[in-house]
């Protein structure tokens, strides 16, 4: 009873007010129109102008405002500018003295859109000053018209450009809410719609539901989930699903720099609270590959984004990813390398901060198999560590110590790597048995620029250190490393006769990608092996010559080198006959390699 003659009351002093106003009003009409355009500049925070009509209807119970040639200017904590420059507008606020609130209507006519935000999180459509406070939803709106509107959107933080044209479709605010646009982002057609619950459904205790849809470069990414909270785009919950040829075309659609990849499907959920974004139940595969976990983004104190990561792949193949995975190769008949192209960083690396750790239980570098791999990270200001990545190799174990300075272009990386107990038997190779078994340790150190795998290696200097204590070789192989009767034959039926190895070693520096010996040796029962030569890391060619030495006495002995050459994947072995010579007999010399001495810190 008392609600209704507040509103009773209410009502008659409007009956009072309104012919009063109503005269005072028309006495001085530019008045009020100045004045109101302050206010509105005022209340939103950033210029406005009114170069057309301007018809306000204030003193009714659906006040009303009509304007024509409108500018609106961009806030102070963004860049000047323009934001919108609308032929028309309507905007209809919510019945006086009713339950609800908000806009019953807001109408755009002909009209061009310029949204923009920088790097640092900070865009013109924002209501306050996010350096000042958090904001908080739009006001309700209850209808929603937009005709002849064309939208450009430039979002540095995203990494997204759109140029294009916006529409809502349907005005009917019993229907439910679809917006479609259709332009370009970054710089690839792209076609979007948006579905949303009717309007008037809308209410601020009760979850906005919603679907998105986009097409862009054969990518197909949608989405569907609710606003917790009608209007605030803060709060969102939501699951996603994308599909397409490559995975890096989804730049085109969300703005991510992802690696080239074969035919792919994403899918997980996102939930976003403020400026903390969690993507989580990521599932992407492509090809026999695969990567899960979640991600977590959130801002800093300081601005800069922090990024936190959990994946893990059941099967990562190289070949899976890259260019040629793509179909994108220029080169696409070349022989596979063992050092990938695939781009490991990226400007982004340079933007966020991180931490996190990638598991893999197996890793297939071509024929070369790596399991249970271990790769804790952390990026701070540009600056990568990659702290103890283990993982299993060839039946022995390695540890790898990473520190990357990507604020430098290319970025330069160094690396301490050691593996122990590596079983030469588990080396790709033909025969079967292997020619050749032992324990191997190998150290590596080196440093170089780059952002990928091979243009660090390309650029490469430091050394690389192999020991072999204790094993055998094929007698065929080491025979001939120099040539007799006694070899060819061994290698002509075929023998799998083993002879020991009592150590090996193998010593390289490395100057601007190309590895030089500096000590070859394997000492073997009958025969000790000694080589030089090099290996170019840029187009992966070895180049190796063999000379063996017997122990023991040779009859009828060509003394001719054993080459190696071909690709790291991919080596040759051939008899170098132009540096031959013919011996009739050969005493040996007895030459025994200080074993002992080998060692490696």
């Amino acid at each position: 009873m008392r609600h209704r003659l507040v509103k009773s009351a209410a009502a008659v002093l409007l009956l009072i007010i309104v012919p009063v106003v109503g005269l005072l009003l028309a006495w001085n009409a530019d008045l009020l129109r100045s004045s109101f355009i302050r206010f509105a500049s005022w209340q939103s925070g950033r210029p406005i102008d009114v170069r057309g009509a301007l018809h306000l209807h204030l003193l009714t119970r659906s006040p009303r405002i009509e304007a024509e040639q409108v500018t609106i200017g961009n806030p102070p904590w963004t860049k000047p500018g323009i934001m919108a420059e609308v032929a028309k507008i309507t905007v209809t606020f919510a019945p006086l003295l009713s339950h609800q609130s908000g806009l019953s209507l807001v109408k755009i006519d002909t009209a061009q859109l310029k949204f923009m935000r920088d790097s640092a999180g900070h865009a013109n459509w924002q209501r306050v000053d996010p350096d000042k406070s958090p904001g908080g939803p739009l006001p309700m709106i209850r209808a929603l018209e937009l005709v002849h509107t064309h939208l450009t959107l430039v979002d540095e933080r995203l990494h997204l450009v759109f140029d294009g044209d916006l529409s809502v479709v349907g005005p009917d605010s019993a229907q439910p809410l679809q917006m479609e646009g259709a332009g370009t982002l970054n710089q690839r057609a792209v076609t979007f719609r948006l579905k949303g619950d009717a309007l008037p459904s809308a209410a601020p205790d009760k979850p906005y539901a919603f679907e998105f849809d986009e097409r862009s470069s054969g990518t197909h990414f949608t989405a569907h989930g609710s606003l917790p909270r009608p209007f605030d785009l803060g709060l969102v919950d939501a699951e996603f699903d994308a599909s397409g040829a490559d995975l890096r075309d989804l730049y085109y659609l969300v703005g991510v720099s992802l690696p080239n990849t074969g035919t792919f499907h994403l899918q997980g959920r996102m939930v976003r609270r403020g400026s903390e974004t969690l993507f989580d139940d990521l599932k992407v595969v492509s090809g026999q590959s695969d990567v899960s976990g979640r991600v977590s983004l959130g801002t800093q104190k300081n601005g800069r984004t922090l990024v936190h990561a959990d994946l893990r792949s059941a099967l990562l193949r190289l070949a899976d990813v890259g260019l040629r995975a793509a179909g994108r190769d220029p080169h696409p008949d070349a022989p596979p390398k063992l050092f990938s192209d695939v781009q490991l960083i990226t400007p982004a690396t340079r933007r966020v901060d991180a931490t996190g750790k990638y598991n893999v239980r197996r890793l297939l570098l071509s024929r070369v198999e790596v399991t249970e791999l271990s790769a804790p990270f952390t990026i701070e200001r540009g600056l990568i560590t990659a702290p103890e990545v283990t993982g299993h190799f060839m039946g022995g174990n390695f540890l790898l110590n990473l520190d990357a300075d990507a604020n430098q272009t290319p970025a330069r990386t160094r690396i301490e790597m050691t593996l122990t107990g590596l079983q030469l038997a588990q080396m790709p190779h033909k025969a079967e048995p292997p020619p050749y078994e032992g324990s191997l340790l190998l150290q590596i150190h080196a440093q170089g620029g780059g952002d990928s795998l091979h243009a660090l290696a390309a650029d490469a200097d430091g050394n690389l250190s192999a020991r072999v204590l204790q094993g055998t070789i094929r007698a065929s192989l080491a025979e001939l490393t120099g040539v007799d009767l006694r070899g060819l034959g061994l290698t002509l039926t075929g023998s799998s006769r083993d002879v020991a190895v009592h150590c090996a070693a193998a010593d390289f520096e490395i100057h601007s990608g190309v590895m030089h010996s500096t000590r070859f040796f394997i000492d073997t029962e009958p025969v000790f092996i000694s080589g030089e030569g090099r290996v170019l890391l840029d187009s992966e060619m070895v180049d190796l010559k063999l000379h063996g030495e017997p122990k023991r006495l040779r009859i009828l002995r060509i003394k001719a080198p054993l080459l190696v050459q071909g690709t790291l994947l991919q080596p040759r072995f051939s008899v170098d006959v132009a540096d031959s010579g013919l011996r009739l007999v050969d005493r040996g010399t007895p030459h025994n390699a200080d074993c002992a001495a080998l060692q490696l810190r």
